[in-house]
């Protein structure tokens, strides 16, 4: 047998499954079922081995990652933490300039991906962090997916503590984080007490040496892309207020006046490229990508204090989710949305500005 199958099955928990001559399987241990589920295929080996009546013993593994010579140099801020490093996961820039904003404010080093696949490239090219923020949906690769990849890297960085962050707020969403390997689940809009105490607590009870006890995520719960997770509770549009004036203070509370202000100039300018992308995918009947950008839309709105906006989104959401897509609800709702968030903009900018009112020194 080839000398990397062995020496691979030597050092990870095998999945083994049988199957008949027809090529059905009759057997297989949870170990298959987690990593054909959880890994991608290029991350895998497997050995098969033919049976005298045609049927087929398949073992698989995941590939062992080999350590990069040359460790990637951090930001100064990440070398210079005495408390820790976390890295922060979002495609959103707003998200992550809060996130890394109150971290920040406590000592915590931080360096930035914007996809699981820049995280994944990250731990393999030698970059340690203490926990991970992991937003669950980004693009290329979501946070679960990339969350279910590192559970299966090889040493101490496979027990890394991770915590998924949601827009999604019901409880399946927790449970099926969970069952991908996340430590936490934090719903979003991110409230700073919460999340440090989560990360404080996380990092005092990270073991040293933790890779002599291996933590595999249990299979995945498995739903077809048609599927559903809860049913909206209404039909007809929110009528919430545009302005969730609580979050906003919190957020100026959490980031600081001067932080707080240039997340909302990097959230206003982000949305309106978003509602450009919403407004040409609607022309093109491209409903994937509506669903998408309507999707991270509800959870920066969310943190920004857009109460009305994110939960039209929200409403939106629940529709592609359905078993039987109602394709004309959705446009309908889709237009409302980008209706809609000109007129949130506005507001929001109009309260960032009168937060700098009568202070010469403060953001305008």
């Amino acid at each position: 047998m080839n000398n990397q199958i062995i020496n691979a099955l030597a050092q990870t928990s095998a999945g083994i499954a049988l199957f008949d001559s027809n090529e059905r399987i009759i057997y297989a241990n949870p170990a298959w079922e987690q990593l054909i589920t959880g890994v991608a295929e290029e991350d895998l080996l497997f050995s098969e081995t033919e049976l005298a009546d045609g049927g087929m013993i398949s073992v698989c593994f995941v590939k062992p990652q080999a350590e990069h010579p040359h460790p990637i140099a951090l930001p100064a801020s990440a070398n210079d933490s005495k408390i820790g490093t976390v890295i922060i996961a979002d495609d959103s820039e707003s998200n992550r300039m809060v996130a890394r904003r109150i971290l920040q404010a406590e000592g915590y080093g931080i360096v930035e991906a914007t996809n699981g696949q820049t995280v994944l490239n990250m731990l393999r090219r030698g970059v340690t962090a203490d926990l991970i923020l992991m937003d669950v949906e980004m693009p290329d690769m979501d946070g679960l997916h990339t969350t279910r990849r590192i559970r299966h890297m090889q040493g101490p960085v496979a027990h890394t503590p991770i915590i998924a962050l949601s827009a999604h707020q019901s409880r399946d969403w927790n449970v099926i984080a969970r069952q991908s390997g996340v430590d936490e689940f934090i719903n979003k809009p991110i409230q700073r007490t919460k999340l440090l105490d989560t990360i404080r607590d996380l990092i005092s009870r990270s073991p040293e040496g933790a890779a002599s006890a291996p933590r595999l995520s249990p299979p995945p719960v498995l739903r077809s892309k048609g599927a559903r997770i809860t049913r909206p509770e209404r039909l007809d549009p929110p009528s919430s207020p545009v302005l969730d004036i609580r979050t906003l203070e919190q957020l100026y509370a959490d980031a600081g006046d001067e932080g707080a202000s240039c997340g909302i100039d990097l959230f206003i300018n982000e949305t309106e490229t978003r509602l450009v992308k919403i407004d040409n995918a609607l022309s093109n009947d491209d409903l994937a990508t509506v669903r998408d950008e309507v999707h991270v839309l509800k959870s920066t709105s969310g943190t920004f204090g857009l109460r009305q906006l994110s939960d039209l989104c929200g409403v939106t959401q629940n529709f592609f989710e359905e078993d039987d897509i109602d394709e004309g609800r959705i446009l309908a709702l889709s237009r409302q949305v980008v209706q809609l968030a000109p007129t949130a903009l506005t507001a929001l900018n109009l309260y960032r500005r009168s937060r700098g009112w009568g202070n010469p020194q403060g953001p305008q």
